[in-house]
């Protein structure tokens, strides 16, 4: 289980606390941090969220992970995905996180996945 998280530039225009991951495992079935949590007071705000699967897996985007291996609240799924599908969402307005809580990623077992996020903390 690891998974790489990078966050592109971004750019122009953007305002302070935004953020874009871009995050890739080829396994994520022990729960994976997406973002960190962003201390106190603070939450995040997810705007835009795109899953791909090469595999038949079960995907599950959380917030927390008190105990390890696991999401401690879902908030999106457990979604089922047939290999080598893709699915993706706008969230108007925007999803909040629970104060100073990470974003997380858990799979039902191994396979490639991407998951590329866009929101901000405030």
């Amino acid at each position: 289980m690891a998974i790489a998280v990078t966050t592109p530039a971004t750019g122009p225009g953007s305002y302070a606390g935004s953020f874009i991951i871009n995050a890739t495992s080829a396994d994520a079935s022990g729960c994976e941090e997406l973002k960190a949590a962003p201390g106190t007071g603070k939450s995040i705000y997810i705007r835009h969220l795109t899953i791909n699967s090469a595999a038949a897996i079960t995907i599950t985007i959380g917030e927390g992970e008190t105990t390890p291996g696991s999401a401690d609240t879902a908030l999106l799924g457990p979604i089922a995905f047939a290999a080598n599908q893709s699915m993706q969402w706008d969230f108007y307005p925007p999803v909040k996180l629970t104060t100073n809580t990470s974003l997380v990623v858990d799979a039902s077992a191994g396979g490639d996945i991407c998951v590329f996020a866009q929101g901000s903390v405030e």
